[in-house]
């Protein structure tokens, strides 16, 4: 296993005329809030889930769009559609553009994610193949 870096998952909106986020967490009074969801079974999806289940306060999202791709709910967080959880290395080009903002400033909302990579040890007579050897070896280096 390598460590390739950090990366981490925070809630976005769309900025509105005045600057700020069309959405925010926590909801003002309560107001739904159409929620850009990741699909059933998506990597990311799991790790929302987790971060909702551990609120003390579950906020009133209403899921309006599924996809398994962060990158499709950022299209639609782009367009004010509603709140998505972002990876914040897919978002940095749209915050200096000031068109997705933070959702919160509560670091509660925030996960931490560790990138990793992993592979099959080469055992007995199987040998790791060149390219693929030559590719960990640089990554493990750097």
């Amino acid at each position: 296993m390598l460590s390739l870096g950090h990366e981490s998952l925070a809630p976005y909106s769309g900025a509105g005329e005045d600057g700020q986020p069309l959405y925010r967490l926590p909801s003002p009074a309560g107001r739904r809030i159409p929620f850009l969801a990741y699909a059933e079974g998506a990597y990311l999806g799991g790790l929302v889930a987790q971060l909702l289940r551990q609120s003390t306060e579950a906020p009133p999202l209403e899921a309006i769009y599924e996809t398994d791709m962060a990158e499709g709910l950022k299209a639609m967080a782009l367009e004010g559609l509603g709140l998505a959880f972002l990876p914040a290395s897919s978002v940095r080009k749209e915050r200096r553009a000031g068109r997705l903002l933070p959702a919160t400033e509560d670091e509660d909302w925030r996960l931490a994610m560790e990138i990793r990579l992993y592979r099959e040890r080469p055992q007995g007579s199987r040998h790791a193949k060149p390219a693929a050897q030559a590719l960990w070896d640089l990554l493990a280096s750097g």
